[in-house]
């Protein structure tokens, strides 16, 4: 998905729909270089001209009055505004009382944005939680703190709304050494992706903050933008469509620089092939020769370079590689690959348990030293990925806590027990689980957070939905390994079906 970077105009049309025109159209032609890799949104502010500011200072000289005053815009303008960018940019408006609320969802916007003086302003809050039902929301959460923030992120969540949050710092313009970036990494370390983006009121000249941001997970950024005139300055945190520019240029080498995992794979292959030009290659040592159907032991090769198209390599040998010759070969000579049968019993566990490793740092979980994995390999190790587990046994007295890892797409066969009672808490991923008792069968998907617990006699089979699979916590009474009764005999029958591995 590409980054979304919303254009905040805020009062800077300066009450003009003609100014307000060329901004948009300005910074639309700006954006067509970059549209390939982001999105764009133009955003606006609503505030209702007759009871937004109180009636007993509405001839205020105050500058923050008088500039509300001066620039608010009636609905037909806004209409107008509205007609006119719908074709270039995502909408996007700040309500910033009730009334503005009810006009946001008439205009039909693509997102309510509630900007950080009304994080906790709660009257208007509710009254969005209310009326917005499905619409898109993105909330900032300048000045908010720690307690704050996990209030207002409760509050969208029970009310299941679409909401999004934006790292803000509310200083105007904001300087380098108050930016803090690693607290957006704080923030979604806390909630995850529901922290989406950044909004930093940064010096207009400030052009790293983008890419920073892009390269610490930050997928939405707020910028405050101008056209500054003979007769109209930008204020001191709003840029100009050079500084834009330049911005954008460097959030653009950000996002080709981080690229995806996709791609990063992708790249391994070539990798391997140009390393294979520094590797060493495996030799028959100068007193060996190796009749057909050999084994070729560790002591009697010697490693050298150069590696040959085809040759064994050093990087080809482990403690669990087997090789055995399909034809003599004399002493001195490359070992070649195609002359050989190769087996490495252990390759497939060592694999596993890198996944178990990957899967545990993606879930947060911490497992204890000395902890070892268990794989259960069903109807054996090449079809593991199709029915299979792994687990690691935490402990195990009357009580019993384990993880169970299960891949995407892995299934653990149906099984039930007689004396074990256990609770499965999800911890990471989507898990698909079936239950089946007194002959009546449920199906149910399994997000974190949720827990089922799996009486005596219920048959209880599941499966990992995710990309990146699932992590189950499971709490029962002690488990005793006769007490797993699988309804396809032949798993039980198989005294081959389990593998031990160090985790570390």
């Amino acid at each position: 998905m590409k980054p979304l970077v919303i254009f905040e105009m805020a009062n800077n049309h300066m009450g003009s729909i003609t100014h307000a025109k060329s901004i948009i159209s300005k910074y639309y032609q700006l954006t067509k270089h970059f549209r390939d890799t982001i999105d764009f949104a133009i955003k606006f502010q609503y505030r209702d001209a007759k009871t937004f500011i109180h009636k007993s200072v509405i001839s205020s000289t105050d500058s923050q009055i008088q500039r509300f005053r001066t620039t608010f815009l009636p609905r037909s303008s806004w209409n107008k505004l509205i007609h006119f960018s719908k074709n270039k940019f995502k909408l996007i408006c700040t309500p910033f009382d009730e009334i503005s609320v009810d006009n946001v969802i008439k205009d039909k916007y693509d997102y309510l944005k509630i900007a950080s003086c009304s994080s906790t302003d709660w009257p208007l809050l509710e009254t969005i939680g209310k009326k917005i039902k499905k619409g898109k929301i993105i909330c900032s959460l300048g000045g908010a703190s720690e307690d704050e923030i996990s209030t207002i992120l409760s509050f969208f969540a029970t009310r299941k709304l679409n909401a999004q949050f934006l790292y803000c710092v509310a200083k105007y313009p904001t300087s380098p050494c108050d930016l803090n970036l690693i607290y957006f990494n704080e923030l979604r370390s806390l909630y995850g992706d529901k922290i989406a983006g950044i909004s930093l009121h940064e010096d207009p000249s400030e052009y790293l903050s983008g890419a920073l941001g892009y390269s610490m997970g930050a997928r939405i950024f707020e910028k405050h933008i101008g056209l500054p005139t003979k007769n109209i300055k930008n204020n001191k945190y709003s840029v100009n469509l050079k500084q834009m520019e330049k911005w954008l240029k460097y959030l653009n080498m950000s996002i080709e620089q981080v690229g995806t995992i996709k791609s990063r794979k992708s790249n391994i292959p070539f990798e391997k092939k140009q390393l294979q030009n520094f590797q060493r290659g495996a030799y028959l040592k100068d007193d060996i020769t190796k009749k057909s159907n050999s084994k070729i032991k560790f002591n009697n090769v010697g490693f050298h370079f150069p590696r040959n198209e085809g040759q064994l390599s050093a990087n080809d040998y482990s403690m669990f590689s087997d090789f055995t010759t399909k034809k003599e070969i004399q002493a001195n000579n490359q070992i070649l690959v195609k002359d050989l049968k190769i087996k490495n019993s252990r390759g497939k566990i060592i694999e596993i348990r890198n996944k178990v490793r990957d899967l545990t740092a993606r879930s947060n979980i911490i497992v204890p030293k000395a902890s070892r994995i268990e794989i259960s390999h069903h109807y054996g190790l090449d079809n593991f990925y199709k029915h299979g587990l792994s687990m690691i046994e935490i402990v195990n007295q009357s009580y019993c806590k384990k993880y169970l890892f299960i891949f995407k797409n892995q299934v653990h066969p149906p099984q039930f027990h007689k004396k074990k009672k256990e609770t499965f808490l999800i911890l990471f991923g989507k898990i698909e689980l079936i239950i089946t008792f007194d002959k009546k069968v449920t199906r149910m998907i399994l997000n974190p957070g949720q827990i089922f617990t799996i009486e005596p006699m219920m048959i209880h089979e599941f499966k990992a939905l995710s990309t990146h699979g699932g992590v189950i916590e499971e709490i029962s009474t002690e488990s005793i390994r006769s007490d797993s009764y699988y309804l396809d005999e032949s798993i039980s029958k198989n005294k081959s079906r389990k593998s031990m591995v160090s985790f570390y």
